[in-house]
């Protein structure tokens, strides 16, 4: 019997195992992934990590983050994508240079080391053991001493029980689950109406031996209106003089999941053919295109992510009826009472407190 199970090993989830660990309480994280990390993904070369999931902050107006990386020693650099020309392209492809790329206000910062390296530092904090990995909680039921937790592990199901429960994922990935008693139709529907910001979106990475672009005047920014890549920017990371040469270019998909899925196999080729559109033919040589598709991701996103919203959703607190509001907390990004959605929003729904 533990004080406390979370499930999920997203940012939001270790930050609410951490708070419960340093309070002296018997904590359990149940992550359905292989890895910890949740939507933080990185891909790793000699050069550094490179981010496939959220990489930007804004310390400057996110005090959550700003705290979480001061402690722990993290070093932080601006997106840069002022130093040279932005390329625009047109719905019929036609690609036009603007003089120059633009400052942002307040500027989007980059974590030395990757996002990962944050979520790294919050699971250094649990103790060993506490993470258990490719284990997919399927249902979950009431008892007279708080919840009992059924997970799949490797073929087989086991049962855990715990005094309370944190839920630190999607909405739409709690309404899926099973529970005794069963949740209102109600309440399941409106779980099921918060959309999971970026969840039906995915993520290139161009990697090159040297920027390039910059050789051709470019900053590395653009906007697309053919896509494949709908927005693009310079992911090449600081330089370092003992990492061979390397440089980068991510970009978000314009197209949507369905397409993206038809193309999949054309993809590296059609994003490679862009960039040399957007940027010069040497841009369009990467040595290798990553991509990330989160769309596909069944521990992030369900069928009704594919349709995602355009713009920001206003999320917010939500709460499970009863009898589950005294021993079920939700906990994910998607319902932080400010900036749900953002990794600071993640922090604040886990109870990080700065």
């Amino acid at each position: 019997m533990h004080d406390l199970i979370v499930v999920g090993a997203g940012l939001a989830g270790l930050a609410a195992a951490r708070n419960a660990v340093f309070s002296g309480q018997d904590v359990l994280v149940l992550e359905a992934r292989a890895r910890s990390g949740g939507r933080i993904l990185g891909h790793r070369t000699a050069r550094g990590v490179y981010d496939l999931g959220p990489g930007w902050v804004w310390p400057s107006m996110q005090p959550l983050i700003a705290a979480a990386v001061r402690q722990a020693g993290l070093a932080l650099y601006p997106q840069r994508d002022d130093r040279g020309a932005f390329a625009y392209q047109d719905a019929t492809g036609q690609v036009r240079r603007l003089a120059h790329g633009f400052a942002q206000e307040p500027p989007s910062m980059r974590i030395m080391g990757g996002m990962t390296a944050l979520a790294d530092w919050f699971a250094a904090a649990l103790p060993a053991g506490v993470v258990k990995l490719e284990h997919r909680v399927i249902a979950v039921s009431r008892t007279a001493k708080g919840v009992a937790v059924t997970c799949e592990q490797s073929g087989r199901e086991m049962t855990l029980e715990a005094s309370r429960l944190i839920l630190a994922m999607p909405p739409r990935l709690v309404a899926a689950m099973e529970f005794t008693p069963a949740l209102p139709a109600h309440h399941v529907n409106q779980l099921l109406a918060v959309p999971t910001w970026m969840a039906g979106h995915a993520k290139a990475l161009a990697l090159y031996d040297s920027p390039v672009w910059q050789a051709a005047g470019f900053a590395g920014a653009a906007a697309s209106q053919a896509g494949p890549l709908g927005e693009i920017h310079d992911a090449s990371l600081p330089g370092s003089p003992d990492a061979p040469d390397e440089a980068a270019l991510f970009g978000f998909f314009a197209w949507p999941a369905g397409l993206r899925a038809a193309q999949k196999a054309a993809l590296p080729g059609l994003i490679a053919a862009q960039l040399g559109q957007l940027f010069g033919p040497e841009s369009g040589r990467p040595r290798e295109v990553i991509i990330q598709d989160w769309a596909g991701e069944t521990a992030t996103a369900i069928l009704a992510d594919r349709q995602g919203p355009a713009q920001h959703q206003h999320y917010r607190v939500l709460t499970l009826p009863a009898p589950w509001q005294d021993v079920v907390r939700l906990a994910g990004s998607e319902v932080a009472a400010e900036f749900g959605g953002y990794l600071e929003g993640a922090l604040s729904a886990g109870g990080f407190v700065s």
